[in-house]
């Protein structure tokens, strides 16, 4: 629907559609297309994120404009040459990352206007908004517990055979003691050193 809005309302004759369908392998899918012979399909379909134009637009996020089909020597596609079409714009579907391609191409020269390769860059962003919100709705929430699972995983550790598990050391708070005294002790040592404290002040009066 998208891509048949565009072809109308730029009055082109043809674009399409790529999504990257494998980051890892460099891999692309022709997702959508308007007007695409069997050849020009056959030719966007074997382009992967490897070839110059994914390089640039995918890998680096530019845009590409090609105002002379017939005299292009960097990008190749000579199946759109064949088929007598003058011009072509490929852009990033982008978000916050690409999310793939989105190309449109004339055999009319004069449909190359000045601002054709950003009206095509503003619908990229809006499909590419789409896409997003599509595989954010469908990624799941959160991995599902099972039913009997248990709360939490206890760790049981193996006791060797013939020996006893050791008591488990009491780690309670000591009491503490109240600010300014000191705490009694059963020796009477306490009691010993303030008499020869005071014993010593009475000396040296």
């Amino acid at each position: 629907m998208a891509l048949d809005t565009l072809s109308r309302v730029l009055e082109i004759e043809c674009c399409w559609i790529q999504t990257i369908s494998d980051r890892k392998h460099k891999k692309l899918l022709l997702a959508a297309e308007h007007g695409l012979s069997p050849e020009m399909r056959r030719e966007i379909a074997s382009v992967d994120m490897s070839h110059n134009i994914s390089e640039q637009i995918i890998g680096l996020g530019h845009k590409i404009i090609i105002p002379d089909l017939a005299n292009d020597g960097l990008y190749g596609l000579p199946s759109f040459r064949t088929a007598g079409y003058k011009w072509l714009v490929a852009v990033p579907l982008m978000t916050y990352r690409v999310h793939g391609i989105l190309g449109a191409a004339s055999r009319h020269r004069k449909r190359l206007k000045k601002d054709t390769a950003d009206l095509i860059m503003v619908i990229a962003g809006l499909i590419a908004a789409s896409l997003s919100k599509t595989y954010l709705s469908s990624k799941p929430s959160g991995a599902e517990k099972p039913a009997n699972a248990p709360a939490r995983e206890v760790k049981e550790e193996l006791i060797p055979t013939g020996k006893k598990p050791e008591a488990a050391a009491d780690v309670t708070a000591p009491a503490s003691t109240q600010p300014g005294k000191h705490a009694k002790r059963s020796d009477g040592a306490f009691h010993s050193h303030a008499r020869k404290m005071e014993t010593f002040r009475k000396s040296h009066r």
